[in-house]
């Protein structure tokens, strides 16, 4: 299979495609509370820091999220869709950047959910509109000595998180990075891991590519899908695009390229 086609942005390209920090990952088991927001349970168990969460077999009161879709200008290659709104869902699978956005506490989440239908759905989640039904222990991973921050990116022209320095850092473990448009996917967290010089044992990410490959499923070739790797190794993920049911598996090797971003914690020693 092919390279997928490069994503158009309106702004210049910047010279460095990825940006990477080293830091310091601590892993703990934590419990979110009944009845809050999602933002504000992970805000809580975070204290403050920035954090990784593996989200799995989540309860909720009430589940919103959203879709990639055409922009609705000249300006963005890809938008997002209208809010769907889930009663009593659970969300089987996703993963969660928990960072600051105008001082406060800002969650990118992307996974798979299933409705109390039955019916499983994927895209991006609204956390700060998502309430939880139960008392739920889930997997973090708290970062000291960098998080993730927003700010106007001016090659896309889209509102993005990037890693920035919270303070000095003993004995880093992990790098916290972003990969740029039209990176091919492996030669990106490569490049992050570069910058630290850390190895890497595992794989946190999410973020969009320019259409999704994967080996042994139907081509998405929506122009952006949003995606979550898989698994520790960062080779498996699951995709979904502008219509039809999400697609999961091992990603073709070196042709899924990232459309607007791609936020990635590599751990290099696990814990």
């Amino acid at each position: 299979m092919s390279k997928a086609p490069l994503a158009q942005h309106p702004g210049p390209l910047a010279a460095a495609r990825v940006s990477a920090l080293p830091c310091r990952a601590t892993h703990r088991r934590v419990t979110l509370a009944e009845g809050a927001t999602l933002l504000q349970a992970m805000t809580d168990a975070a204290d403050g820091a920035g954090a990784w969460f593996d989200l799995t077999d989540l309860p909720v009161e009430k589940l919103v999220f959203v879709r990639p879709a055409p922009s609705p200008d000249d300006r963005h290659v890809a938008w997002y869709s209208e809010e769907t709104v889930l009663r009593n869902a659970v969300i089987e699978q996703a993963g969660a950047h928990l960072g600051r956005r105008d001082g406060a506490a800002f969650a990118h989440i992307h996974g798979m959910w299933r409705a109390e239908d039955g019916a499983c759905h994927a895209g991006h989640l609204l956390a700060e509109k998502t309430v939880l039904s139960a008392d739920h222990t889930v997997d973090v991973w708290l970062l000291k000595g960098a998080m993730l921050e927003t700010a106007p990116d001016v090659e896309t022209e889209f509102t993005l998180f990037r890693p920035i320095s919270t303070g000095p850092v003993d004995r880093p473990n992990a790098t916290l990075g972003t990969i740029r448009p039209n990176e091919v996917i492996e030669e990106g967290i490569a490049k992050c891991a570069a910058v630290s010089g850390l190895p890497v044992s595992a794989v946190k990410g999410l973020g969009s590519f320019v259409g999704t490959q994967l080996e042994g499923q139907p081509t998405l070739d929506d122009i952006a899908t949003e995606v979550l790797l898989l698994g520790e190794n960062g080779r498996c993920a699951t995709s979904v695009g502008l219509e039809g049911p999400l697609v999961r598996g091992e990603m073709t090797a070196r042709v899924n390229r990232v459309c607007v971003t791609f936020e990635v914690l590599l751990l290099s020693q696990a814990e």
